[in-house]
């Protein structure tokens, strides 16, 4: 009688023990699979700063190529300004091989430019340091930006002032559109982000001092 009990009580052990080690698995199991999910949400977290500041560092680069672009107008009294396909103007450069001809391919230093990588020596290096920011929130490289004219034009009979005083002739003015592409990374250097804004500008055939 005693034996078999002793024989009962050796097999419950063993059941508790099988038990036990299931338990022990599922357990281990359900702690991979949510340190995989901690792991996998600080991946994404840290991929959304970093578009983030990509995306702040393109921005800041439009913004500063817009800021050239009506400058330049401004402090030149509206004289033309034209892009050239080598940019040989003020570093703005035309969209098109052939500033006239429409059926030009694209300029393929713009093209170049415009290419999600850092291999383009065309664009302007904003003038903020944007490598030495403190706070987790230094950038890779400088933010660039590139200043094309499209190849679009509406020209108007007489010049500004003529318009403004309400005569005609003396001259032409002409509305241009020109496209800014700012282009920056994120902090890690795995993300490039690019922005883009269109200025519109009259420029006038006459000064209009």
């Amino acid at each position: 009688m005693n034996n078999q009990n002793f024989s009962v009580i050796k097999r419950q052990q063993g059941a508790a023990l099988a038990v036990g080690l299931i338990l022990l698995l599922i357990i281990t199991l359900m702690g991979y699979v949510g340190m995989k999910g901690t792991m996998l949400q600080e991946k994404m977290a840290a991929g959304l700063h970093n578009r983030s500041l990509a995306m702040a560092g393109a921005n800041s680069a439009v913004r500063a190529g817009e800021s050239f672009l009506y400058n330049l107008i401004d402090s030149t009294n509206s004289v033309q300004a034209r892009g050239t396909p080598s940019g040989s103007f003020f570093d703005l450069y035309s969209q098109l091989t052939s500033v006239k001809d429409l059926s030009a391919p694209i300029n393929p230093i713009v093209k170049l430019f415009k290419e999600r990588n850092w291999n383009s020596a065309a664009g302007t290096v904003h003038a903020n340091d944007f490598t030495t920011s403190t706070y987790n929130g230094a950038l890779s490289q400088q933010p660039q930006y590139i200043i094309e004219e499209l190849p679009y034009e509406l020209s108007f009979g007489g010049s500004r002032n003529d318009r403004l005083s309400g005569g005609g002739g003396g001259g032409d003015d002409e509305q241009k559109v020109f496209l800014v592409t700012g282009k920056s990374p994120s902090g890690d250097g795995r993300t490039i982000v690019l922005v883009q804004s269109m200025f519109t500008a009259i420029i006038s055939s006459s000064s209009t001092n």
